[in-house]
């Protein structure tokens, strides 16, 4: 029989957070704006269930919504500086993926340890 996790109700809980977060993660490093999926299923799924996974959808939900429309933003004001040759936009480009993939594994082993991690950077879009 396994133990349940601090902070969980049980083991699926605890397991539902851990892929809300690393997924969140896969999504950007795969994708670059698709880190909300992930959260949204959960939040979809299991928040009705669940306020411990709601908490943790919802920040995860916020912080990569968030992040995706940052991402598309500096991309298109790239694409349309582009021409201009600026340097600092390459490394403005690869800044707006990596905050969201070490912030997204951070969260992931918050959610291993059973603490619903806050996400700095984010703009509180649900509550």
């Amino acid at each position: 029989m396994t133990e349940t996790p601090q902070g969980y109700a049980n083991a699926d809980e605890r397991n539902w957070a851990l892929l809300t977060h690393v997924l969140a993660a896969v999504g950007v490093l795969f994708g670059g704006v698709l880190g909300w999926v992930m959260p949204l299923v959960t939040y979809l799924v299991k928040a009705p269930q669940s306020p411990t996974l709601r908490a943790h959808a919802v920040q995860a939900l916020n912080f990569n919504i968030t992040w995706a429309i940052i991402d598309v933003v500096v991309n298109i004001v790239a694409g349309c500086l582009g021409v201009f040759h600026v340097p600092l936009l390459g490394w403005l480009i690869r800044l707006v993926w990596i905050i969201p993939l070490v912030f997204n594994i951070i969260a992931a082993v918050k959610a291993n340890d059973g603490v619903v991690y806050r996400h700095p950077l984010s703009f509180p879009l649900l509550k």
